[in-house]
């Protein structure tokens, strides 16, 4: 058996081990809905109980559900229970409608809340209080207008707050300044202020399952947390995520991730989303500063667009490691696009990220994806050895970069009209192919004449982002929507 098939079958076996090891036992299941009462059991819909509160200190046992009602929302941080082996913790979706949403975001959008302070500077206020005062427990990162129709532009100082939209995050007295024509609440429909915590606050967590949610509007990461294993993550939406001050003082680094999995971390599994609109990576697995294992991670049948990396990758020190990441069967779509990319300082959209990774690292598999369109750099690794790049099993996907360096490596550099010099030079991608997908819709389905259908890696029965059996032809599609002429 060859290198590479050895490879794919090592692949195939952890994802199918992963998909087992994550299944949620039946254990008692918890409703939650906007019309429930915390003094409720939580046991039917009827008696649902009402806050995350009330979750997050729920005594859940292993193989327990909770069940949050479609097309309510609630705004904090949740804190997951967690599982054991054959018996996770199920966080998830009841009844009909959009998926229920997680917000990391206080609502401004109500006259009272805002003071005129002069020279079209407007304070927050607590309610009922004369000035500015403790609204906002910690910075607020972005600052959503109308459900997404624009972002706020953060800015550090008093004197930069000279046109609309532009805001500062005054943590003395934990207020909000942003320069607006006339009182905010007025000017927007909507204005969600994005605190600095991750929706999902998961340290130390493992056998734990995410249906079905819509995680928005957090100005850390949508989901975080350190030491984490036999997490699933699977068809939710992440949007509108990061943006706050990582360290305070006076580095002003801003950051925020989609999904993160931090340090230690193994046999997690993040399939069927959708991300858009991400600070920094959409998804990533990174560490730095102590010793840590990374394995068994697989990323696969998600949509990813306008995020500033669609994928981040890098372990340090050096004496920890890395191996068994699979980023199979994803679409990725105009990385750098989004709201944070013009306000950073260090501006690049790239879909694969390798940063300095010391760490030794083996079988980090990137195979049947669409990457289309970066404002840098479709695959970036510049610090990256011949021996470290060995690590990377990379096939059967299909890149677009009209333009500017497709491959920004060590020793050189590759424009897509020079991929199959890459392709030479690197032993890699045999199998891939630069075109235009040729995408249908602002879904990124795929027409029948696209070049991505029928031309992917078989890697077993599986079913794309919307639940359609793949393949649905002779071969697997590239990307993570199959071709079809019928609905799932």
């Amino acid at each position: 058996m060859s290198a590479s098939c050895r490879k794919c079958c090592l692949t195939l076996f952890f994802v199918a081990a992963l998909a087992a090891a994550t299944a949620a036992n039946a254990g008692a299941i918890f409703y939650v809905s906007s019309e429930g009462e915390d003094s409720h059991d939580g046991k039917s819909p009827e008696t649902a109980w009402k806050t995350l509160e009330k979750v997050n200190a729920a005594p859940l046992l292993p193989g327990d559900s909770v069940l949050f009602r479609r097309g309510d929302f609630w705004r904090g941080s949740l804190r997951p229970h967690n599982g054991e082996e054959g018996a996770c913790i199920l966080y998830g979706a009841f009844g009909s409608g959009e998926k229920p949403g997680l917000l990391g975001s206080i609502p401004m959008d109500t006259p009272d809340l805002w003071q005129d302070t002069g020279h079209q500077i407007w304070e927050s206020r607590p309610p009922g209080a004369d000035k500015a005062g403790t609204l906002f427990p910690c910075d607020v990162g972005n600052i959503i207008f109308d459900q997404g129709r624009s972002c706020g532009v953060k800015v550090w100082e008093d004197r930069d707050l000279d046109r609309q939209g532009k805001f500062r995050y005054d943590p003395e007295r934990h207020c909000v300044m942003l320069f607006s024509s006339k009182n905010p609440a007025l000017q927007y429909a909507s204005i969600e202020c994005a605190l600095r915590e991750h929706v999902i606050a998961q340290n130390n967590a493992h056998h734990v399952v995410y249906e079905d949610l819509a995680v928005r509007y957090g100005a850390a990461h949508g989901i975080g947390g350190a030491n984490t294993h036999h997490i699933t993550v699977r068809r939710c939406d992440f949007s509108f995520i990061g943006g706050g001050d990582q360290s305070g003082g006076g580095k002003r680094v801003r950051f925020g991730n989609g999904v993160e999995f931090w340090a230690n971390a193994h046999d997690n599994l993040v399939e069927q989303c959708r991300l858009w609109e991400i600070y920094d990576a959409a998804l990533t697995n990174q560490n730095s500063g102590e010793r840590v294992q990374q394995f068994n991670l697989v990323y696969r049948y998600n949509v990813i667009w306008n995020c500033e990396y669609s994928f981040e990758y890098w372990n340090r020190p050096e004496n920890s490691l890395t191996h068994d990441v699979c980023f199979e069967n994803n679409t990725c779509v105009n990385a750098g696009a989004g709201w944070g990319h013009a306000q950073r300082p260090d501006p690049s959209g790239r879909h694969l990220c390798f940063y300095d990774s010391p760490a030794p690292a083996q079988n980090i598999v990137i195979r049947n994806n669409i990457f289309f369109e970066a404002a840098g750099n479709a695959l970036y690794a510049p610090t990256w050895s011949e021996k470290e790049l060995k690590a990377l099993v990379m096939d059967y996907n299909c890149w677009f970069q009209h333009s500017g360096v497709m491959a920004l490596l060590k020793p050189r550099n590759y424009t897509m009209p020079e991929f199959p010099a890459y392709q030479s030079e690197r032993c890699q991608e045999q199998h891939s192919i630069t075109a235009d997908p040729l995408f249908a819709d602002a879904a990124f389905h795929l027409p029948e004449n696209s070049p991505c259908v029928d031309k992917g890696l078989g890697l077993g029965p599986g079913l794309d982002i919307e639940g359609r059996p793949v393949p649905q032809g002779p071969a697997a599609d590239i990307g993570a929507l199959e071709f079809s002429l019928h609905k799932p």
